[in-house]
């Protein structure tokens, strides 16, 4: 057979698994729910693991590619399916990536930029997705809990910035989707800043190209738009490889849950835009990195199975708390969160080589056995959302990305993930927001930019927050300020639409009218917000732009800070402050100045805006963080869950244990009668004293 007729053979599977997977959905097949919480372990040697998962309670296993499941059925557990087609396609070994970085940063030649197991070789999805649905037909069975298509899956490797890959194919590909994007190759090379006389001529430029051209000067980039496009043809490629996979397995096993394990926070390189594959999954694994549970809880299916990872914790940050209670916290946090499970990482921690528990391993089984109850009942609740609304961007990730790197210089190419966690302005922004909006009493939904102008004609959030949404599409800012107009109030921190959607820079925020905004400053050296932090050396509430000036706002010698103006029957504030920082400052007693005067504004905007907590908290010594949750639960009843949301800072938990117990004060909203999960009365009315476990939770259910 030679290529040609191979290509059209893969391109025919790959055509017959899409309408296969098109009469599964018309036919309305329905992920089935979770019967109770699932305690997986994962193992090393499914059929030797199974024996220490039986032994201590587990109800379920990791099974690999090619490994027979009979050992563990006949244990009495279930298993999932772990990467049917392996390594190699949707994740990256570091053995297969470390070479094509190290020769690239050493040779900065885009010619070395391949990638291992390129997506565009043609024949390799389609025939990777048979052979997926062919490892699921193989183990289907009622001992089948989910099917995990990739571990920490990537284009690159997690979130590695490398602008991959450049083979023949991909650049074939790309040349394509410029077609599709601009009607001739005038308008490309407009885009592209090049000069080329055909799409076939067309070389993307590199992120090391861009950024010698872009980066250096004392104002912003003015035109990051060959970056956007690059990086959209990788992230669609890849979502089209994702969705391809889940449609194969979806069909071949009915019914069970298909998706993701070790999720990536998103990222401007690695595929993970969210919104372009999660309506195709129906299992979620995220790392809890920068919000990225809550947003994939957002944006993931409705009947979705949410799953969370549990390591053993890392001795150096828990201090003199012991594993036993912060395992605890963390197990109840998973029933707090409608969790279906919990996935052990692994035999080796919880049992040592005489087959004794450790302390981890003693750890686990004391919370999965005193939290059953809990975890069961709330298995595959669904979380009711607040009505305010945050704005996820993946455009303003990628600038953010741009600007953070900037004082890199040629080591951009090693901004790791752990890098990232500390040094990423869009993960500091949309976790700070989200921790903000849960101490007071709010669980957000995140709706992503590029639906939000259709969303907003169909529904109206009380609030929409614009997290550091340094990038807004035209279509967005304009249904944002009709949004307004109508009645609607938007809150914005910073930056607010610099760029547009195709990352060219404005003169001007493209809400800047919209919030009464008359002055600003383009310069870098006045964005007080960088890499993730408050660069800003004022005392209080600190500035995030200097410079900036509007019609109504609180003057201060650099600039303006809360900037409001009534729109018809809406309004617009932009608080000219530095979120970001929220996350750090909320459990850390040197800013508890900062952190209130924060708090202070945003309740403010919530509460004029008819945004409210699920239910009051108060308390002698009483710290902010409490994270209030409203369940509903499989079986129709309502819950509120409630615990200390401080599992970033271990010694607080500790602090309020070692405390005298005190009763809070539960205030809600409308009389009503709360029992616990067992049944029991708690009482009736809208006043209720209760005791909170720091290292626990509340689960009472709400009758009216």
């Amino acid at each position: 057979m030679n290529s040609n007729t191979s290509a059209r053979a893969a391109r025919c599977a790959l055509l017959g698994l899409v309408l296969a997977a098109a009469a599964v959905a018309q036919d309305g097949v329905v992920t089935r729910a979770p019967e109770r919480f699932e305690q997986v372990l994962w193992c090393s040697d499914a059929a030797a693991g199974a024996a220490v998962a039986k032994a201590r309670g587990f109800s379920a296993v990791q099974l690999g590619r090619g490994v027979d499941p009979a050992p563990i059925v006949q244990q009495g557990l279930g298993f999932y399916l772990d990467q049917p087609i392996g390594k190699g396609l949707l994740e990256l070994r570091d053995e297969q990536w470390q070479p094509v970085r190290d020769a690239y940063e050493s040779t900065r030649d885009p010619a070395t930029l391949v990638r291992p197991g390129c997506l565009r070789t043609p024949g390799v999805v389609a025939k990777a997705a048979e052979e997926a649905a062919t490892e699921a037909r193989r183990v289907a069975g009622p001992g089948l809990r989910f099917v995990a298509l990739a571990d920490e899956p990537s284009a690159t490797r997690h979130d590695a910035p490398l602008d991959t890959c450049r083979c023949e194919h991909c650049l074939a590909a790309f040349r394509t989707f410029l077609g599709r994007r601009f009607p001739n190759v005038d308008a490309a090379n407009e885009a592209l800043g090049s000069h080329f006389t055909s799409f076939a001529d067309v070389l993307p430029p590199t992120v090391d190209q861009l950024r010698r051209r872009e980066l250096g000067d004392t104002a912003l980039p003015k035109d990051l738009r060959p970056f956007a496009l690059w990086l959209d043809f990788v992230d669609e490629q890849y979502a089209a490889t994702v969705r391809t996979m889940a449609d194969a397995v979806r069909l071949a096993v009915p019914g069970v849950p298909v998706g993701i394990t070790g999720l990536q926070t998103p990222a401007a390189f690695g595929g993970t835009d969210y919104a372009r594959f999660a309506d195709a999954l129906s299992l979620f694994e995220p790392y809890p990195v920068a919000g990225a549970p809550e947003l994939v809880r957002s944006l993931a299916p409705r009947g979705s199975h949410h799953y969370a990872t549990l390591s053993p914790p890392d001795a150096v940050s828990l201090g003199a708390v012991s594993p036993r209670s912060f395992v605890h916290a963390q197990v109840a946090a998973m029933a707090c969160a409608g969790l279906a499970g919990v996935v052990v990482w692994n035999d080796g921690t919880i049992a040592d080589a005489q087959g004794k528990d450790t302390a981890f391993g003693a750890a686990v089984a004391h919370a999965l056995r005193s939290l059953a109850p809990a975890l069961d009942a709330c298995a595959g609740a669904t979380v009711v959302p607040s009505d305010v609304w945050v704005v996820e961007s993946q455009a303003s990730v990628r600038v953010w990305w741009m600007l953070d790197s900037a004082r890199d210089g040629m080591t951009w190419v090693r901004r790791f993930p752990s890098y990232e966690r500390t040094h990423s302005t869009s993960q500091a922004a949309r976790l700070a927001w989200l921790r903000l909006l849960q101490d007071l009493g709010m669980q957000p939904r995140f709706v992503t930019e590029n639906v939000l102008p259709e969303r907003l004609l169909r529904e109206r959030p009380r609030c929409l927050v614009l997290p550091a949404t340094i990038a807004l599409a035209d279509r967005t800012a304009q249904a944002i300020a009709t949004y307004v107009k109508n009645g609607g109030v938007v809150l914005a921190d910073h930056s607010t639409g610099l760029y547009d959607g195709s990352l060219r820079r404005r003169d001007a925020g493209a809400l800047d009218e919209l919030f009464g905004i008359r002055e600003r400053s383009l310069a870098v050296d006045d964005q007080w917000v960088q890499e993730g932090a408050s660069v800003s050396r004022e005392r209080g509430l600190p500035l995030a732009e200097r410079g900036l000036r509007g019609e109504l706002g609180e003057p201060r010698s650099a600039g303006d800070a809360h900037v409001e103006r009534t729109v018809e029957r809406g309004r617009a504030i932009y608080l000219n402050a530095p979120v970001v920082a929220y996350a750090n400052w909320r459990l850390n007693p040197a800013a508890v100045e900062p952190a209130r005067d924060l708090r202070r504004r945003v309740r403010a905007v919530l509460h004029s805006a008819g945004v409210d907590p699920v239910c009051e908290v108060r308390g002698e010594g009483l710290p902010t963080c409490i994270d209030r949750s409203r369940l509903l639960l499989r079986d129709g009843r309502t819950v509120l869950a409630i615990r200390v949301n401080a599992l970033d800072a271990p010694a607080v938990l500790q602090q309020l244990a070692n405390a005298p117990a005190r009763a809070l004060r539960l205030e809600l909203a409308k009389a009503a009668t709360l029992r616990r999960l067992d049944g029991d009365v708690v009482g009736e009315g809208k006043g209720f004293d209760v005791h909170l476990d720091p290292f626990g939770a509340l689960f009472f259910e709400v009758v009216r």
